[in-house]
């Protein structure tokens, strides 16, 4: 039988819906107390979350990256039994649980670490030591080989480059700064800036101390979550030197904010559109009381990068790690001490965030991220 050629286009196109509907993504979640990878199936259309598999770690889940070609994770540990500090390596699989491919000890416990764009060397910061070191990255998998070790201050939050790759920065909290480097692709190697550091916002008051930084996608801007009660900067970002300057600063906490409060971590829209903060309640409630944890929405201007604040939406205890899946339309915050996921929804065109489900974990969800399933 010969089927009409608009009855095989309109069956093409179901096909194709069928398809998109479960081209889904994946959330990985690392669990500290559990010691584990936990990884959950993102519905495409509902941002629904389903878990898939958990895999064992060896040691004390830490912070999280992906390669840059998402074939491989890397997850920070410390605790390790006879190692300490290590950070391994997991091969991302078609239908299977990541593998632990290799292990590599590194100098101190890390909160935060990020390869470089080229994929040869990861990048890590560490609070307590304050200083960035770098390790080689062969064939995708992380080494223990050091290439460069950077003394900066105590308590370096994390490492994030800009856009092109070209600069390394590096905030501080206690002593309100954003360390600035370049950096050689060739050797892996970091040196000074032009200017070794900028000084961190509201000095006057030590307030607005810089946590995270990430570059905007397209504008010469990068921003920070400033922890110390609860804020958001946004800097410009010079193409030559790669120095930053204050541009502005908001708070990300309600008008009326009464108690202590710290922001945590911050996530940018991958159009640019859009960038959120998790504000972290400091109140001491008691375990299964939840307080004024929030994640805070801004929308940036496309030609200006102006910061204006679209509201807050609430979360579950000390949202320390959140992120936003490759779409764009799904933001998941880990709250690190209800041991659950908060589900959002985000707003295409004021960048706001609506609650839709909250899902339970593995005891004491550190740092989640999303990509498209292998």
């Amino acid at each position: 039988m010969i089927i009409p050629r608009i009855s095989v286009i309109v069956v093409a196109m179901l096909l194709l819906g069928t398809a998109h509907s479960e081209a889904t993504e994946r959330l990985y979640l690392s669990s500290t107390d559990d010691k584990a990878l936990i990884a959950y199936k993102i519905d495409a259309k509902t941002g629904a979350l389903k878990k898939e598999f958990s895999v064992a770690l060896g040691g004390r889940g830490g912070p999280l990256a992906f390669s840059p070609d998402k074939k491989f994770i890397y997850a920070a540990l410390f605790a390790v039994p006879k190692l300490g500090n290590v950070v391994v390596t997991l091969r991302r699989r078609k239908g299977k649980p990541p593998k632990i491919v290799k292990s590599a000890k590194i100098a101190a416990r890390t909160c935060y670490i990020r390869p470089d764009k080229s994929g040869r060397f990861l990048l890590a910061a560490h609070y307590g030591t304050g200083e960035v070191t770098i390790y080689k990255i062969d064939k995708g998998l992380c080494t223990n080989e050091m290439v460069d070790r950077e003394k900066t201050e105590k308590t370096a939050h994390s490492v994030e480059f800009d856009r092109s790759g070209r600069f390394a920065y590096v905030p501080h909290t206690r002593p309100n700064k954003v360390y600035q480097f370049h950096f050689d692709a060739k050797t892996g190697q970091l040196t000074a800036g032009t200017k070794p550091f900028a000084q961190g916002p509201d000095l006057s008051h030590n307030y607005h101390q810089p946590r995270h930084f990430l570059p905007h996608p397209t504008l010469d801007l990068g921003f920070t979550s400033n922890e110390k009660g609860g804020g958001l900067s946004a800097w410009k970002m010079d193409g030559k030197d790669g120095s930053l300057s204050l541009v502005q600063t908001l708070s990300t906490l309600a008008k009326n904010h009464e108690g202590k409060s710290a922001a945590a971590d911050l996530k940018i829209s991958p159009n640019g559109r859009f960038v959120y903060v998790s504000n972290r309640d400091l109140a001491p409630l008691k375990p299964g009381t939840l307080g004024k944890d929030s994640i805070a929405a801004f929308s940036i201007d496309p030609t200006t990068g102006a910061l204006k604040a679209q509201g807050r939406c609430s979360a579950g205890r000390f949202p320390r790690s959140f992120c936003i899946n490759t779409d764009g339309l799904f933001l998941y915050a880990a709250c690190q001490k209800s041991h659950d996921i908060y589900a959002y929804k985000i707003n295409q065109e004021s960048g706001q965030i609506t609650f839709m489900k909250k899902y339970k974990t593995g005891k004491t969800p550190i740092w989640v991220m999303t990509a498209s399933r292998p």
